[in-house]
């Protein structure tokens, strides 16, 4: 099976352990597909109905699949080779069939022949799904000076690096 049609499914051993654990484990699955520029492989991790996003790009939303599954065509495209993600402060909340996300997210390549090395704050809500873990909205942004209206895209989390 290509890595495109690869699907992320829950095992017997992701059904025992608990949602926090389940959700952490579909987050560093996600991040995998990230790396390897893997679209179709990434959409596996994303309700098929109803999923929002807020993302750095415009639009302002996105809504549903399609447009978000073209709005990461555009930005891996983007990369020159593989980007990278790294995750700190990794929080799972869960409770029924919901749960959510927030960590720091830093991302870093090569963008169109520059170097890139940014931290984003990521906020990420699932739902359980027939069984399985999926996104329903992707919340990815950056602290702006409220004054000039720019993005402050030099700030790191406390003690990561820069």
């Amino acid at each position: 099976m290509s890595n495109g049609m690869r699907k992320h499914r829950m095992t017997t051993e992701n059904v025992t352990a608990r949602p926090e654990d389940q959700v952490r484990r579909r987050m560093l699955e996600w991040k995998e597909t990230f790396e390897a520029k893997d679209v179709e492989g990434m959409m596996a991790f994303y309700a098929p109905e109803g999923f929002t996003g807020f993302d750095l790009m415009p639009p302002l939303e996105f809504r549903g699949g399609e447009m978000w599954r073209r709005n990461w065509i555009g930005f891996l495209g983007a990369f020159e080779g593989s980007p990278g993600l790294e995750f700190r402060d990794l929080q799972v909340f869960a409770s029924g069939d919901l749960s959510f996300v927030r960590t720091f997210t830093r991302i870093f390549g090569t963008m169109g022949g520059s170097p890139i090395d940014m931290w984003v704050r990521q906020t990420n809500c699932f739902r359980l799904v027939d069984g399985e873990w999926l996104m329903i909205h992707d919340h990815v942004s950056v602290p702006a000076d409220l004054a000039t209206g720019r993005a402050l895209t030099e700030l790191a989390p406390a003690g990561a690096p820069r």
